[in-house]
């Protein structure tokens, strides 16, 4: 920042400033940084170079960061580890991978992703899912069959994130693979994929397609989509809490 030190605060924008409080707090050589949503204020482009920086920043100084923010992709972005808070509580502390695979809780499950993870309550029988809807059942395989027998349960909800939901596609080994019609509402083109929102049999769910699979599915109005459910995660009907863990 050594060619804005002839500039009054009030010509530097939002960026510049943000750079200018990072090297305040750098002359003190502080334990440790305390950032409360210093990006929040910035536009989109300029959120991610600072993003970037403060990464790069960390990195060469290895100084410990609390990082505040409502930003869950700054969150997985930025943290080697992170607490995600509810009404002052803690619901789960752990690293990104952790918090977005092996969410605690529905809320965890719900608060981390984007576009966030499907939920659709289903009937245990036995050691499978069984999804009724408008007259119509449709049994599930899950990875925790034994362990969703056990628990007793009469009702559980299915978690299962978009990207778990394509076109069909060949599938890597040990996949729980079903094949489902969906009816398309609209599609958010992202560039590399497609985000597709709809139903299935009257649930409502949204799936991570191609490019080309995304056109066709705005074009027809409805797509087969392939659901794994080997990375699905199940939570109480009630209490919101993962039974599968």
């Amino acid at each position: 920042i050594e060619h804005l030190l002839d500039r009054k605060p009030s010509q530097l924008s939002g960026g510049q400033r943000q750079r200018v409080a990072m090297g305040r707090a750098l002359a003190r050589s502080p334990r440790v940084f305390l950032f409360d949503e210093p990006l929040s204020n910035l536009d989109a482009k300029l959120r991610v170079e600072m993003r970037t920086e403060i990464k790069k920043l960390h990195k060469r100084l290895g100084t410990t960061i609390v990082y505040v923010t409502h930003d869950q992709v700054e969150a997985m972005t930025l943290a080697d580890r992170i607490a995600v808070m509810k009404d002052g509580q803690v619901q789960q502390f752990g690293t990104p991978y952790e918090i977005y695979n092996n969410p605690a809780n529905r809320f965890v499950a719900d608060f981390m992703g984007s576009p966030p993870m499907n939920f659709l309550e289903c009937v245990v029988l036995d050691d499978k899912l069984v999804i009724e809807s408008q007259g119509q059942k449709f049994e599930i395989q899950v990875t925790h069959g034994e362990r969703l027998k056990s628990a007793g349960l009469e009702t559980v909800i299915l978690g299962i994130r978009p990207e778990m939901i394509t076109e069909p596609k060949p599938y890597a080994e040990g996949a729980l693979v079903h094949n489902i019609p969906m009816q398309v509402e609209v599609t958010e083109p992202m560039g590399p994929d497609t985000i597709a929102f709809g139903q299935w049999n009257g649930t409502e769910i949204q799936a991570r397609l191609s490019p080309e699979a995304g056109v066709e599915a705005q074009t027809k109005g409805h797509i087969n989509v392939q659901v794994d459910t080997s990375k699905a995660v199940l939570f109480d009907a009630y209490s919101g809490a993962r039974v599968d863990a």
